[in-house]
C-alpha cells in the first residue's frame, strides 16, 4: 500500500494530536479525525479532514489509526471499550498507539488486538507540537517489521527520525525511560542554576559555561533560558503530564526490581508543584518550586 492511497485516522486532538493532524493534511493524506469534544474535531473540516461521529465509524473507514490520548485508561477505553475502535476495525487495520502509558498496559492491549485478528504497534513521540507541525518529531517504535513498514509513509510525514526499538512494547518502554531522564536532568539543571545564582554567579555566564562542558544538555539550551529565566513559561508539555510519566517510570521500575533514587527526589518536587496548582503549566514550571525552596529568583540579571 503506497502513501498516496493510505487512509489515516487520528484519535485525540489535544495539542500534539492537533499538530499531527495538521501535518498529515499538509502532506496530502486522506485523514479522518475523532475527539471526545466535537468542537476540537470540527475545526479540521475546514482544513480538509473528515470527522467521524464515533470510534467504530472511524475504524471502518481507514487503514491506519493513530491514537494520541492522555493515559492508560484512555487507551484501553478508546481501543477495547464499548463503542471503541475494535468494534469497527477491518482485517488490514493497523493501530499506531502514540500515547505515553504504562508499558504493561500497552503490551496487554496490543495482545488483545492481535488475538482478535488485527494489528497494533506502539510509537510514542519525542518532541513538541511545533516539531509535529514541521515534520520533525521522533518516533520510538515497538513493532513487528511489517507493521512498521506499513506505517512508515505516515510516520515519515511527521518525523525526521523513526527509531525501531524492538518488538511491540519496546517503543513505549523507551519513551518512559526517555521522559524519566529528561525530567530528572531538567530538575538538576534548575537546582544548579539556583545554587549558582545564590552564590553570586550571573545566569548567562552559567549557561555559557555549562553548555560548553560535559554538563551540557537540552533544557540548558531551550526551556531554561527561554522559559524559566525569562519568567514567561509559555504553554507546552504540562507538569501534570510529567508527573504522570514519572509515575509510569516508578511502576515500571517496581515491576522490574530496579531502584530509581533520582526519580524519587524529582517526583517529590513535581508533587509539590501539583499541590500548588501549577500542573497545567509547562513541565519547567517546577522552577517556581525550586525558587521557593532555595530562596532565590531564577531570572536573567537585569542589564544596567
Amino acid at each position: 500500500m503506497s502513501d498516496s492511497n493510505q487512509k489515516i485516522g487520528l484519535v485525540g486532538l489535544g495539542q500534539m494530536g492537533s499538530a499531527m493532524a495538521q501535518r498529515l493534511l499538509q502532506a496530502g493524506f486522506d485523514l479522518t479525525v475523532y475527539n471526545r469534544t466535537a468542537s476540537a474535531a470540527n475545526k479540521f473540516l475546514a482544513l480538509g479532514a473528515k470527522v467521524a461521529i464515533d470510534l467504530p465509524t472511524l475504524a471502518q473507514s481507514v487503514d491506519i489509526i493513530f491514537t494520541v490520548v492522555a493515559d492508560s485508561p484512555d487507551v484501553e477505553s478508546v481501543i477495547l471499550g464499548q463503542h471503541g475502535l475494535l468494534e469497527g476495525v477491518h482485517s488490514n487495520t493497523l493501530i499506531v498507539e502514540c500515547s505515553t502509558i504504562d508499558p504493561q498496559v500497552s503490551e496487554e492491549v496490543g495482545l488483545k488486538v492481535r488475538q482478535a485478528g488485527f494489528r497494533m504497534m506502539d510509537a510514542p513521540i519525542g518532541g513538541r507540537p511545533a516539531q509535529a507541525e514541521q515534520g520533525k518529531l521522533i518516533f520510538m517504535v515497538g513493532a513487528l517489521p511489517e507493521d512498521l513498514e506499513l506505517a512508515r509513509p505516515a510516520l515519515s510525514a511527521l518525523s525526521s527520525n523513526i527509531i525501531h526499538c524492538g518488538g511491540p512494547g519496546m517503543g513505549i518502554s523507551m519513551k518512559v525511560i526517555n521522559n524519566l531522564m529528561s525530567q530528572s536532568i531538567q530538575l538538576m539543571d534548575l537546582e544548579a542554576m539556583a545554587l549558582g545564582i545564590k552564590a553570586g554567579l550571573d545566569p548567562q555566564v552559567m549557561l555559557d559555561v555549562l553548555t560548553s562542558t560535559a554538563a551540557d544538555n537540552a533544557p540548558l539550551r531551550t526551556r531554561i533560558p527561554q522559559s524559566v529565566l525569562t519568567g514567561l513559561y509559555p504553554s507546552g508539555f504540562s507538569a501534570r503530564l510529567a508527573h504522570k510519566d514519572q509515575g509510569l517510570a516508578h511502576t515500571m521500575a517496581s515491576r522490574l526490581g530496579v531502584p530509581l533514587f533520582t526519580l524519587g527526589q524529582a517526583r517529590q518536587i513535581y508533587s509539590i508543584a501539583m499541590t500548588q496548582g501549577l500542573g497545567e503549566g509547562p513541565s519547567e514550571i517546577v522552577g517556581k518550586v525550586v525558587e521557593q525552596l532555595s530562596g532565590v529568583s531564577l531570572r536573567f540579571s537585569e542589564k544596567p
